[in-house]
């Protein structure tokens, strides 16, 4: 296909490939039940948002929940809001920052390069499994990807605006609007990290100078703009919001040691290289010879690239506790990477295409297998099987309890729209060592509201007291381990997987429950 009849078939089929990309990184979501802890976690902070009717403070359980920033629970609430508790609307947040990410980085390599090389890229990209899986799991990873990579790429654009004595503003604004959103969505990383791989390809491309330039005062007015209200209107509400937030959170967590994921230094580079399979096998055809064949453009690109995959990698390396979703922000960096030498290739003599087709064919293959098993695991998933036998039968003002264990999913699945009581030993919770378990979640959550606290997180002699404070017309739902709880030996349980259960108290069960003796 020629050069001219190539950029024909992409401009008249944009449409048609905007609905495969859509199809293909989606359709999957409608079907797949929510992962635990994360999803079921991110998910029902966003429901209890849209229940409680309070945009700005993130709650778990009732509870102000400050580990991340709001961006997240904020569209995933507009979009339930939008088209109620869907499993596919619970995860538009993932999947529509996915497409922005392929259409960000279509539009910035057509511009830089050509669109034949876009294409490829995007192919790559979007048939990596680690990007695809990504694009359908509700957590911050994806969305945090796409704000990173979009303040990267205007801000490439920006520097070479300036070169080219073009207008250089509008890029500036996006590039402070996008840095802000980073921010929003996972806090100063946001910035930090965008910040320092735009300095190391400066640095390395003997563009220092031009680090002036992103100090235009109304783009760093806009940036304040945006991103203040919220921590303003945080710390207001809550004294010692921003030392829990930023001290805590940020500092702390980077450098302890007491958190889940944890993993040796050099962890990260060879997951990314097999999450990414087949694709990433084409890095072994490089050659350090061969970039004297590449363009000054593409050379130019290609050291943005390094520079943003090696920063990522090298940032995340440090800490102990190595999340795989954290170096998703450099999936676009090695799809482009690979595209460049995949456009290498095919200008050799004894190349065949048919490689370039059998990667993308395989790693089709791959993805479809990897989301059909972790589909068929998720429905195993003792809570969703339980909702899905009574959720016909909760009423939005009942009460639920979790007798145990929290199951972050279950208020979701029952459109609930109060917080549960959840019974624990919190008195042991407070000794562990984990720091992200989630009695510590709760417990750290506890410092900001200590009345709902109070009402929320009980033990064993608490919890049947509160029973007895119910009104008249409420049922109760229990789910868990019913040595909390031993009068539930004597009532059938509505529901039952494996060795989970989950009991219905009626107003007059209650009302016999409480009655003197």
């Amino acid at each position: 296909m020629s050069q001219g009849r190539f950029k024909q078939w992409v401009s008249t089929s944009r449409l048609v490939w905007l609905t495969v990309i859509i199809l293909w990184l989606g359709v999957a979501t409608v079907w797949r039940p929510l992962a635990l802890p994360d999803e079921g976690r991110y998910v029902g902070i966003a429901w209890e948002m849209l229940t409680s009717g309070d945009w700005l403070v993130p709650h778990l359980d009732g509870l102000p929940y400050f580990h991340k920033p709001p961006l997240f629970y904020w569209l995933t609430a507009a979009s339930l809001n939008a088209c109620g508790p869907q499993l596919l609307c619970s995860r538009v947040a993932p999947l529509l920052s996915a497409i922005i990410i392929t259409i960000a980085l279509f539009r910035f390599l057509s511009h830089a390069l050509n669109k034949k090389t876009a294409v490829i890229a995007c192919a790559v990209l979007l048939t990596q499994p680690f990007f695809f899986a990504g694009a359908q799991f509700a957590n911050l990873d994806m969305l945090v990807a796409c704000m990173i990579s979009l303040t990267i790429l205007s801000a490439a654009e920006f520097v070479w605006s300036i070169e080219q004595a073009r207008p250089a503003e509008h890029h500036l604004i996006l590039t402070m609007l996008f840095a802000g959103g980073g921010i929003l969505a996972k806090g100063l990383i946001g910035i930090v990290l965008p910040a320092a791989v735009v300095f190391c390809w400066l640095l390395a491309s003997r563009r220092l100078t031009y680090l002036k330039h992103f100090f235009w005062w109304p783009a760093v007015a806009v940036f304040l703009l945006l991103v203040s209200p919220w921590f303003w209107l945080m710390e207001s509400q809550f004294k010692g919001f921003l030392d829990y937030f930023f001290i805590h959170h940020h500092f702390q967590r980077f450098a302890g040691s007491n958190f889940n994921n944890q993993e040796p230094f050099w962890f990260y580079l060879p997951a990314l290289l097999l999450l990414t399979l087949p694709s990433s096998l084409w890095l072994l055809r490089f050659r350090w010879r061969d970039l004297q064949l590449w363009t000054p453009m593409q050379r130019d690109i290609g050291l943005l690239m390094v520079c943003w995959m090696s920063f990522i990698l090298l940032f995340f390396s440090i800490p102990v506790s190595k999340p795989l979703g954290y170096i998703m922000p450099v999936l676009p960096a090695l799809a482009t990477l690979t595209a460049l030498l995949m456009m290498q290739a095919c200008q050799e003599v004894a190349f065949k295409r048919r490689s370039l087709w059998l990667t993308l064919l395989v790693a089709i293959v791959a993805c479809v297998i990897a989301i059909m098993t972790v589909t068929q695991h998720a429905k195993k998933v003792a809570s969703y099987q339980l909702a899905m036998q009574v959720q016909l039968l909760v009423q939005p003002g009942d009460q639920l309890v979790m007798l145990g264990k929290y199951q972050f999913d279950l208020p979701f699945y029952l459109h609930l729209s109060k917080p549960a009581w959840i019974v624990a030993d919190w008195q042991a919770a407070a000794q562990e060592v984990l720091d992200d378990s989630w009695e510590k979640e709760l417990l750290e959550a506890k410092r900001f509201n200590p009345q709902v606290a109070a009402q929320n997180l009980l033990n064993d002699q608490q919890l049947a007291q509160q029973i007895c404070r119910l009104q008249a017309h409420q049922s109760l739902w229990l789910a868990g381990d019913p040595s909390h709880l031993p009068l539930l030996a004597n009532i059938q349980p509505q529901a039952k997987v494996r060795d989970h259960y989950l009991w219905r108290m009626s107003p007059a069960q209650i009302a016999s429950a409480c009655a003197p003796h």
